[in-house]
């Protein structure tokens, strides 16, 4: 009788509509995870119970005998029952918005109700699915993360976003290191990186039952660190230097316009927290007292212009599972601005903020308009081997690099036939124009090392190198400009990855660092150099 009645319950769902199986690739923090066997029922999908265990780190009991399924998830239990619209979250019953589906011996789980806000509450992790792409991304919840750093040249900058009402602490390791721990702080995923910048060797970002920890190795025995916090969003700030006897540590106040002081070139000191700044236990660096400030001595603001690559009428490249890549340069460029804007040492210009064309012309007289210091050009590559992978680093030259560097180039200046405009007339044009002057390119080059560095030690695909090419878009801008491929999208396992808000985060990292190492190769991010009284 129980039999008839799931095949009933069974012969219902299938009622409305094919059934249609397929596997459904997905990501977890960031990172590639085998496809989820799915079944589709009209425009509904339906998950393998058994594999959307392998998703969430749960444990999947399958009772066929009586059709019931039980998820044990770090000591909470969900059970379903075939043919049944309702599930029990820990004893409490939740509706489903669907039946629970049999096919092949094997529980199926609407996608809906996994989106939906009762699971999400009760796993602890948000999952979205892009019906378009059909991409399947899922993260933890946390209160804590990302964790990001960079380095200013004579200080490392490590931050760590929490959550409102998140507490820390922090606590030196001996003279090795610190750490920062966040009581009953929830991550995303552990997370670790080497920095080696002669400052600090690296940090860990650990989940135990109580607590996150940051933990924070210092390349010399004895560094000094500050902690302070910024808000929108809220992130602890952790910035490790060496330990200078009698100065104040040249830090930003990321949340006030950049100061200069003139007492030899110091920022001002008057808002820096005396009992944060710690050398050995008990030894707090010694503070040369609040900096006169100079009306005149202002840093002056640099400009970046952050180019999406396509947009509107020109898709790019299109992924195997539809990700179109006009819109992940969009999301990548809105992160990298964010980022830029954050720090207050840069003025950012976007060439798009939507779905919209903007002629290759256009892209470089604008940032002509605007007086670019640095142009960065944001894409995702396509081959017509599925199976090439990585990143690559332009910079502009009228021979290409190889001829794999040439097919990028051609690829990208193809949107030029949507303009109206043929190779030979955008050739004629940039003869007559006041073209990329030689020390942009050489400019250009030195950046793209520095950014080619700093993506490799932020993500797990293959660095390709710095590569050269005549973009069109880099030939009209007067400053020097680069092309960054982000991933291949023509690649499945990097299609999802660049799906993936965390990928793109890390990826984005990566390029934010490599313009800071440049900024500080040129002197940007240094102040007035007048030492008073020596």
């Amino acid at each position: 009788m129980k039999r008839a009645l799931l095949g009933l319950g069974l012969l219902l769902t299938l009622g409305h509509g094919m059934a249609e199986g397929e596997d459904l690739p997905a990501s977890v923090a960031g990172q590639y995870h085998d496809p989820v066997g799915s079944y589709k029922i009209g425009s509904a999908y339906y998950l393998n119970a058994k594999q959307v265990g392998s998703l969430y780190g749960a444990q999947v009991y399958w009772y066929a005998v009586s059709g019931r399924v039980r998820i044990s998830l770090r000591g909470r239990t969900m059970q379903l029952m075939a043919g049944s619209d309702k599930a029990s979250l820990d004893g409490r019953e939740v509706r489903l918005g669907a039946q629970v589906m049999l096919r092949s011996s094997h529980a199926y789980i609407p996608l809906a109700f996994l989106e939906g806000q009762d699971f999400s509450d009760w796993a602890g992790y948000d999952t979205t699915f892009n019906p378009r792409t059909k991409l399947l991304s899922v993260d933890r919840r946390s209160t804590v993360g990302p964790a990001r750093w960079f380095s200013y040249g004579r200080f490392t900058r490590i931050t760590l976003g929490l959550a409102k009402g998140m507490k820390y602490s922090t606590a030196k390791r001996g003279v090795s290191g610190v750490e920062l721990n966040v009581p009953m702080g929830a991550l995303d995923a552990s997370d670790e990186g080497d920095v080696g910048d002669g400052i600090v060797a690296g940090y860990a970002l650990t989940q135990n039952a109580k607590a996150a920890i940051l933990s924070v190795r210092f390349e010399k025995r004895g560094a000094a660190f500050r902690v302070k916090e910024l808000k929108n969003p809220r992130r602890v700030v952790l910035d490790v230097f060496e330990a200078e006897p009698f100065a104040t540590p040249s830090v930003p106040d990321d949340n006030a316009s950049p100061k200069v002081a003139q007492d030899g070139g110091h920022p001002a000191a008057d808002n820096v927290d005396e009992e944060a700044v710690t050398t050995e236990p008990g030894k707090p660096v010694k503070s040369a007292g609040p900096a006169v400030i100079g009306a005149d001595a202002q840093r002056v603001k640099r400009k970046v212009v952050i180019d999406a690559g396509h947009g509107g009428k020109d898709p790019g490249a299109t992924g195997r599972h539809g990700t179109q890549e006009k819109d992940v340069n969009l999301a990548a460029a809105q992160e990298l601005s964010r980022l830029l804007k954050e720090e207050g040492t840069f003025e950012v210009l976007l060439t798009r903020t939507d779905d919209t064309f903007v002629p290759l012309a256009d892209r470089s007289r604008l940032a002509n308009e605007f007086g670019a210091d640095l142009f960065i050009s944001l894409h995702s590559n396509s081959s017509p081997n599925p199976k090439e992978q990585g990143f690559e680093v332009y910079f502009l030259s009228e021979k290409a690099t190889d001829p794999e560097a040439q097919r990028v180039a051609d690829a990208e200046n193809a949107s030029l036939e949507l303009e109206g405009k043929t190779s030979q007339d955008a050739q004629a044009e940039l003869l007559l124009g006041e073209l990329a002057k030689t020390e942009n390119v050489n400019a250009a080059s030195e950046a793209a090392v520095l950014m080619a560095r700093d993506i490799a030690k932020r993500i797990d695909i293959p660095d390709r190198g710095v590569k050269q090419a005549g973009f069109y878009v880099l030939r009209g801008t007067h400053a020097p400009a680069l092309l960054v491929e982000m991933a291949f999208v023509s690649n499945a396992k990097e299609e999802v990855k660049l799906e993936s808000g965390r990928f793109r985060r890390r990826l984005v990292d990566g390029v934010y660092a490599g313009i800071l190492d440049y900024a500080k190769r040129q002197g940007w991010l240094s102040t007035a150099e007048q030492v008073t009284g020596k």
